[in-house]
């Protein structure tokens, strides 16, 4: 009869401590959910609606210029200042192509993480991988974390130059259209 109210109690013990580990790794899986939505809200930036408008419009001005500026001489001013729009310019496909890896990672590591939370609660699976689980996922969100901090940067650069560079540039680009406009 001990033996039997000793097993009991064991077996009492392995469940209070199985549901006291259930509801912490339930706990860590819901932190790693409100991460990728903190990250969700870093990524809304209303200015990333309008890129193909900043888009085209460094074109249409990389155009004008390549189809009206005839230099004589060379102004290494200019010149820089040329090469920087360039290169602002062609930063914008890898930006929005990093802005779109990141939003597909986001939107799979949350299904992800629902899948393991609902695992984790329904006790399906290998229970005792289930830390080593979270783990993994908890590694990707920080991978997650650091791109969009990556790309935060590389936003914030573009827009800088953008708002530095586009304006002269634009207007320099006109100043040449209306001089070909007047030598026809």
């Amino acid at each position: 009869m001990k033996k039997l109210l000793l097993v009991f109690a064991v077996l009492g013990l392995l469940i209070a401590c199985s549901d006291l580990e259930k509801e912490q790794q339930l706990k860590r899986v819901q932190q790693e959910l409100k991460k990728l939505d903190q990250l969700s809200k870093k990524l809304e930036d209303p200015r990333l609606q309008e890129i193909s408008t900043y888009k085209v419009n460094t074109i249409q001005t990389e155009l004008k210029i390549k189809q009206n500026l005839y230099l004589d001489t060379i102004n290494l001013e200019l010149a820089q200042q040329l090469d920087a729009f360039k290169v602002m310019r062609r930063s914008i496909k890898p930006l929005m192509k990093q802005f779109q890896k990141i939003k597909v990672g986001i939107r799979e590591e949350k299904t992800a993480l629902k899948l393991l939370s609902q695992d984790i609660d329904q006790g399906r699976g290998e229970r005792q991988r289930y830390n080593e689980f979270i783990q993994f996922e908890h590694n990707k969100v920080q991978q997650l974390a650091a791109l969009t901090t990556d790309f935060e940067r590389a936003k914030t650069q573009f827009f800088k130059d953008y708002k530095r560079l586009y304006p002269p540039v634009n207007a320099l680009a006109n100043q040449l259209v209306e001089k070909a406009a007047r030598r026809r």
